[in-house]
């Protein structure tokens, strides 16, 4: 049985419990109370302008202003252009804004706004109006709406990159196969195709389709072995030399699909990066 000193020290532990939980529910309910103000100025501005928003996760609203219903939608790897203005949602002082076009790859950057592209097209524009948080920033009080303005919205899938890449060439695609491989002839080979098992040896350079050397050995005297219907090489790569006679000359250019994939190459090729590599036949044993 508990004495009465005991007893009193007890309850003073539960009431330093009660107080404590008592403060931590008022803070929640401060929280709480705040979020909704929050969303109900969200609402409120859409209301003024007689726009009605579309609720996306975390009490975040967007509205489309210039639809494009026929546009593009971006997948994870492909590259966004844009422009944006993130500004306070209630005095309109602009936080931050884009003089160039921002360019990133989808799904590897994430942005405040980058879950409001999910519901884009390309060449839309739109308003996306997010809560405010416990956390100031300058310009944005705690509990502040940001409001993100987009334009300027622009996705290029990595066919799309290839195809301008072969278009600003001026280059002629020899073949092009189902799995996005595109073979252009520079100079045709003499002999036969190789068969398997034989060994080709290769001069090439490897490139970004912005025109970067990542790769290559043009200007070394070694080359570069592969073996016919091996597996040493990425697909594209491999597929493109079986089709290549000796002293032939060629570009491969394709998808990460069939090159380096989600994950790219140590941190020489990112993740969903298509490839082109000019090749020349030097020797087949």
């Amino acid at each position: 049985m508990l004495n009465q000193s005991s007893l009193k020290k007890v309850v003073f532990a539960f009431g330093i419990l009660l107080a404590m939980t008592s403060c931590l529910s008022d803070v929640e309910l401060a929280d709480e109370a705040k979020a909704k103000e929050s969303q109900a100025q969200i609402l409120s501005y859409f209301a003024k302008l007689n726009q009605n928003p579309i609720a996306m996760e975390d009490g975040a609203y967007y509205f489309v202003t210039k639809p494009n219903v026929g546009g593009e939608t971006a997948a994870k790897g492909d590259t966004i252009k844009m422009r944006y203005v993130l500004s306070n949602l209630l005095t309109g002082e602009v936080l931050d804004s884009t003089k160039n076009p921002l360019v990133y790859q989808y799904g590897y950057l994430n942005p405040v706004y980058s879950k409001l592209m999910a519901y884009l097209k390309e060449g839309e524009q739109a308003v996306m109006a997010i809560p405010g948080t416990s956390q100031s920033f300058p310009g944005l009080p705690a509990y502040t709406p940001l409001k993100v303005l987009v334009k300027d919205y622009v996705v290029r899938s990595q066919n799309d990159q290839i195809e301008d890449f072969i278009a600003n060439k001026k280059l002629t695609v020899t073949t092009k196969e189902a799995n996005g491989l595109r073979y252009i002839r520079l100079n045709p080979g003499t002999g036969d195709l190789p068969t398997n098992g034989q060994v080709v040896k290769l001069k090439y350079t490897g490139r970004f389709l912005n025109g970067f050397a990542f790769d290559g050995n043009m200007a070394r005297t070694d080359s570069f072995s592969v073996t016919i219907g091996g597996t040493s090489t990425v697909i594209g790569f491999q597929m493109g030399i079986e089709k290549m006679r000796l002293g032939e000359r060629a570009i491969l250019v394709f998808p990460s699909s069939i090159g380096y994939g989600e994950k790219g190459s140590g941190s020489t090729i990112p993740g969903f990066t298509p490839l082109s590599f000019e090749i020349y036949v030097a020797k087949i044993q």
